[in-house]
């Protein structure tokens, strides 16, 4: 006789099924019938762990931001500096959002927001993950004398608008290389949060 499948089992099955469905085809043209059939699950099932598919989008977006914000803080407990703090930060954004590029491209790049219609809006909290975890390091910064901040919450916000602009469809062209978008971020962060040097670029 087959085991069931313990819940958080299935549940991985279906997040496993439409990420690799939504990388594949996109979102718009992915159906919930291919979400289940891919994932061995029927519909009833489905929706034991997601309203809609906007519901399973935003636990997708939300899984992906703690992926970021996991690398980001573990990134920032390897520097003691806090200007290589700040640089480390935007080098290991940018590493996880290449290494995550498809997976990014499918669930953030869209025309309508993954989650419009979900009640607590899973998506959009997800997002803060990241901000909470550059605004935490800025606030340090500032309480330990190594920023002058005069406004934490603008500059975090900016630097996460900063570095959400990895993306090559926009620096398409040989001028550009990663390094110096890296390096341009990183310069464009110490100036926002008041690193006055920034001789420890390389």
């Amino acid at each position: 006789m087959a085991r069931t499948k313990p819940a958080e089992e299935r549940r991985a099955d279906l997040l496993a099924a439409a990420e690799s469905l939504f990388i594949r085809k996109g979102i718009e043209a992915t159906s919930l019938d291919e979400i289940t059939s891919a994932a061995g699950t029927s519909k009833g099932l489905f929706y034991s762990y997601f309203r809609s598919k906007d519901d399973i989008i935003a636990a997708l977006q939300e899984r992906f931001s703690i992926v970021v914000t996991d690398r980001i803080n573990a990134a920032i407990a390897e520097q003691t500096d806090w200007g290589a703090k700040l640089d480390a930060v935007v080098q290991a954004s940018f590493d996880v959002h290449e290494e995550m590029r498809d997976l990014h491209d499918a669930l953030f790049h869209r025309s309508y927001p993954a989650s419009r219609d979900v009640e607590g809006s899973v998506g959009q909290r997800s997002q803060g993950l990241v901000i909470e975890a550059i605004s935490k390091l800025v606030r340090d910064g500032h309480a330990a004398g190594a920023f002058e901040v005069n406004d934490p919450v603008t500059d975090t916000v900016m630097a996460f608008i900063v570095m959400r602009l990895f993306n090559r469809s926009i620096y398409s062209t040989e001028e550009i290389s990663d390094r110096d978008l890296i390096r341009a971020a990183q310069q464009l962060f110490r100036r926002a949060v008041g690193v006055k040097s920034t001789s420890g670029l390389s």
